[in-house]
C-alpha cells in the first residue's frame, strides 16, 4: 500500500502503483488549511462519490453541555451506522485523532489524507475566520476574546494540526521525529496549503487516477481589512512572535520538516504530472 513517504521521497511511481481501492477515503481536515475547497472538488468528482461530510451541528449558541471534540465521537458514530448501511466512498470531516481511529478501526483498509499550513498563517486564518460573518458564533467570540493575542492562548488554537492528526501522547512528549514517520508513513498523502495545486494535482491522481486541477473558492474571508491590519501589526511584536512559538512549537516543527519535503519534489512531481497528463490526452 502507497504512503506519502514514498510522494515526499521522489518516488512517484511506487506511490501511485496500481492497486485494489481502499473501502473509504478519510481526509483529516485541518481547520483553515483550504479544507473546503478541497473537500468541495472532490466531491463533486464521480469517482469519489457517495461521498460524507462529518460534521457537528454549530448553530447553537447556548449549548456548552458537551465539548467540541464530545460532539464529534457522535457525529463519528452516526456516521460509521450511515457507512454500514450504505457506505461512502470518501468522507471529510474536522476529526480528531481519536475519532479517526475510531473509523480506521471499524472500517479496515481505510486511507487517510490530510493538508498542512505554515501554523503562524492558519492561526491568523482561524482567528479572522471566528470574527467574521461566515461564523455562527462571530459575536459571541468577539465579545469573549478581545483581540489576537488572547487568540493564541487558547488551549484548543495550540499545536492544533498536530492534535488533529497525531496521538496525544506524541504531541505531550514533543515527539516530532515520531511525529513524522506517522504522518509519512500512516497517511496516503500529506499536504501543505502553500502548495496547493501541485498537491490538488498529485491527490487527485491518486484517488482517481487522472490529476485535476483546482475549482473552488470555499470559505476565503475576503473582508475584515481592519482586522487583518491590526493582526498584521501585532505580529511584528517580537513578544507576541515568541508566544506563538512557544505554544505551536511542535506545529512548526511538523510543518517545517514536510515543507521541506514539498520543495525537494515540486520541479520533478510538476514534470511527472505534466507527463501523466500529456500521456493521458493523446
Amino acid at each position: 500500500m502507497s504512503t506519502a513517504r514514498q510522494l515526499l521521497a521522489g518516488r512517484f511511481d511506487a506511490w501511485l502503483a496500481p492497486g485494489e481501492g481502499p473501502p473509504l477515503w478519510l481526509f483529516v481536515h485541518v481547520p483553515k488549511t483550504a479544507g473546503s475547497s478541497l473537500g468541495t472538488d472532490l466531491a463533486a468528482m464521480p469517482a469519489l462519490q457517495p461521498y460524507c461530510n462529518i460534521h457537528i451541528d454549530r448553530t447553537d449558541r447556548t449549548d456548552r453541555s458537551r465539548t467540541a471534540p464530545e460532539r464529534y465521537d457522535d457525529a463519528t458514530e452516526e456516521f460509521l451506522a450511515q457507512h454500514a448501511a450504505k457506505p461512502f466512498r470518501f468522507a471529510s470531516g474536522h476529526v480528531q485523532f481519536r475519532q479517526v481511529k475510531r473509523i480506521t478501526d471499524t472500517v479496515p483498509g481505510t486511507r487517510l489524507f490530510t493538508m498542512l499550513r505554515e501554523p503562524v498563517a492558519r492561526l491568523v486564518s482561524d482567528y479572522l475566520y471566528q470574527r467574521s460573518p461566515m461564523h455562527p458564533l462571530a459575536e459571541e467570540v468577539k465579545a469573549r476574546i478581545p483581540d489576537f493575542a488572547a487568540f493564541v492562548e487558547l488551549k484548543g488554537q495550540r499545536n492544533r494540526i498536530a492534535r488533529h492528526l497525531l496521538p496525544p501522547r506524541v504531541v505531550t512528549e514533543g515527539d516530532v521525529p515520531a511525529a513524522l514517520e506517522m504522518l509519512r508513513n500512516r497517511f496516503a498523502f500529506v499536504g501543505v496549503q502553500e502548495r496547493y495545486e501541485l498537491g490538488f494535482r498529485a491527490l487527485t491522481a491518486l484517488l482517481t487516477g487522472r490529476p485535476a486541477r483546482p475549482a473552488a473558492r470555499k470559505r476565503v474571508n475576503e473582508g475584515a481589512a481592519e482586522e487583518k491590519a491590526a493582526v498584521t501589526a501585532s505580529l511584528r511584536d517580537p513578544a507576541l512572535q515568541a508566544r506563538i512559538a512557544e505554544l505551536n512549537a511542535f506545529d512548526l516543527r511538523v510543518h517545517e520538516a514536510i515543507a521541506a519535503d514539498w520543495d525537494r519534489i515540486a520541479a520533478p512531481l510538476a514534470a511527472w504530472l505534466d507527463a501523466r497528463e500529456a500521456a493521458a490526452a493523446a
